[in-house]
């Protein structure tokens, strides 16, 4: 990821979908609007205390906020089979291509087992 001309996709994105103007954001969680739409856009990152108000806020993960995962759960929102699911993801989409043949080959052998 090219943290250089990061933009929060995630926080417009989720921000927009419950309907909360930027202006609302800015001024429940205490910034200014200018702000968050520099967040959004990439003009500026948010520190570590802002970023945890935005998931608190969001009820989401400081991760799906920051683009590192599409799931916006937060942990305590998932049970231990869902964060064993996440992990198995996690890893595979960090395999390459090949590898992600032979997991899939593997895995459909043992389905059928």
């Amino acid at each position: 990821m090219d943290y250089k001309n990061f933009k929060m996709e995630n926080l417009r994105r989720i921000r927009e979908k419950k309907n909360i103007t930027q202006t609302r954001l800015s001024v429940d969680i205490e910034v200014s609007q200018e702000l968050i739409s520099h967040y959004e856009t990439g003009k500026s990152k948010p520190n570590i205390e802002t970023l945890i108000k935005l998931a608190e806020y969001f009820n989401c993960s400081t991760d799906f906020l920051l683009e590192r995962t599409n799931n916006p759960s937060t942990i305590k929102d998932l049970n231990n089979a869902d964060i064993e699911i996440n992990n198995i993801i996690d890893k595979y989409n960090s395999l390459s291509n090949e590898n992600k043949k032979h997991f899939s080959n593997y895995l459909n052998y043992l389905s059928t087992q």
